[in-house]
């Protein structure tokens, strides 16, 4: 993996959330040494320990490998990273403002501190924006901090964007083997010095204009929730066709002009990216006269996956007041302890005012979204049971929900169907293998699917039927 090249430069990373620390470690690893500052000591400290701050598969023995190897270190003051970084990576977070701008104090605040640093520093310097900011950022707000604070001209300091494209679950993956590159340069030395930095991941580069950079990460984005809300969309008419989603998907995603990743109905889209992103692209679409309708669109058929979500579970067990309701998975996908806008919030909001007794589990993500729910409202979890087992959580219960679809739940055991006092599951994600389910004996209504008839009994032991084109 790692390739070193001749005369290589250090590179500094400022912020080592899941984007930053990922980044860093994928040049790491490709032979270049890595220095990286993040403002919260307790990251630092851990960082600096060879332990990984954040769940994500790969993440710890990659981290272990380039701290040991020397080529990966955390300083405490962000004047020694910009002392030795030739490159300096802005990797801040941008999160959304109630008006679906982002906010770009950490952006800012951050751009003003490094032209501090720089100030004084003797040489030429490139600082990379890599955080998801909308088309215009880098150039209009963050150079001018730069060259303002720093007072440094075009001929000392460059300013570049380069967005990432990593997804939770296979960051490192997505980091170490990019499929392709995009940096945005108004200078031949800045994308000289990109091209030379990126050579060794031999993917794709594609220099465009900063303003370019930024839109290419935001039109991703947004395709990609269209893609997912298109999915939703048709599995609710597959439902009442007695059709399969996945069927469906598959055939149409075998055209070369689809494809069929993104393409996997489920309860909506969630994670740190897609509404933050599509609410960022409205608003800045709406500045130049422009109305973005398919964001809108995506994000008013994510709403509405979330109410049709309830309806299924309403169809098994119906009403839901006083029934023991265990939600399986909380995180916004497996492979992460993230629930930034998991889709499990308004589906356990909606049971709890429906006056479900509410059971959660997952295996990495309760305490985040346990602390999640108290900072959203001041009941907070008080009317959640948070379970560490999944024995535990199906112990009496009248219905289960697979929100996220993590391995273990997928390997499901006929002693958790023994343990539920009434063996029905709504399939979110259509993670269990049908030709399974009879021999746990476990009756099961998926999202997506239609089967004519589901003939089983109901929580209030009368017979439900799920006929075409008929919803009860």
């Amino acid at each position: 993996m790692r390739q070193v090249l001749a005369h290589q430069p250090t590179i500094g990373i400022i912020g080592l959330g899941y984007m930053g620390l990922a980044t860093g470690l994928a040049f790491a690893a490709r032979g270049f040494r890595v220095t990286g500052y993040d403002v919260k000591p307790e990251i630092r400290e851990l960082l600096a320990r060879g332990v990984a701050p954040y769940r994500e598969a790969g993440l710890t023995e990659l981290l272990l490998q380039q701290v040991r190897s020397g080529r990966f270190s955390v300083v405490a003051r962000l004047e020694d990273l910009a002392k030795t970084s030739q490159g300096i990576f802005l990797c801040l977070p941008t999160p959304s403002l109630s008006s679906g701008r982002i906010d770009l104090r950490p952006l800012r605040k951050g751009a003003t501190e490094l032209g501090h640093a720089l100030r004084t520093i003797k040489g030429y310097r490139l600082v990379v924006v890599k955080s998801t900011v909308v088309p215009g950022t880098t150039q209009t707000v963050v150079e001018p901090i730069l060259r303002r604070v720093s007072n440094k001209s075009s001929r000392e300091l460059g300013v570049a964007a380069n967005p990432e494209f990593l997804s939770e679950g296979t960051m490192v993956r997505d980091a170490v083997h990019p499929d392709r590159i995009v940096v945005g340069t108004g200078d031949s030395r800045s994308r000289a010095w990109l091209r030379n930095v990126y050579t060794p991941f031999r993917s794709p580069i594609y220099f465009v204009t900063p303003s370019g950079a930024e839109l290419v990460k935001y039109s991703a984005n947004a395709f990609l929730a269209l893609k997912v809300s298109f999915a939703n969309e048709i599995s609710r008419v597959t439902e009442m066709l007695d059709l399969s989603i996945d069927r469906v998907m598959e055939a149409m995603g075998a055209d070369p002009r689809i494809g069929n990743r993104f393409l996997n109905a489920g309860p909506g889209f969630g994670g740190s990216c897609f509404e933050k992103d599509l609410k960022a692209l409205i608003v800045r679409a709406r500045e130049f006269g422009i109305r973005f309708r398919s964001g809108e669109a995506a994000l008013a058929i994510n709403q509405e996956q979330s109410k049709h979500v309830m309806s299924l579970v309403r169809l098994v067990a119906n009403p839901l007041k006083g029934k023991t309701v265990t939600v399986l998975g909380v995180a916004f996908k497996p492979g992460t302890e993230d629930v930034r806008e998991s889709r499990a919030f308004p589906l356990v909001a909606g049971l709890v005012h429906e006056g479900a007794r509410v059971r959660v589990h997952d295996p990495t993500a309760l305490s985040n979204f346990r602390k999640e729910l108290e900072r959203r409202s001041a009941s907070g979890s008080a009317k959640i049971e948070f379970c560490e087992s999944v024995l535990e959580s199906l112990s009496g219960a009248d219905l289960a929900i697979l929100q996220a679809d993590w391995s273990e739940y997928r390997e499901w055991r006929s002693e958790w169907t023994r343990r539920m006092k009434v063996p029905v599951l709504v399939d979110l994600r259509r993670s269990l293998d049908p030709r399974t389910r009879g021999a746990l004996g476990l009756r099961v209504v998926s999202l997506g699917v239609g089967p004519g008839a589901y003939n089983f009994q109901s929580s209030t032991g009368r017979s439900v039927t799920h006929k075409r084109g008929k919803r009860l």
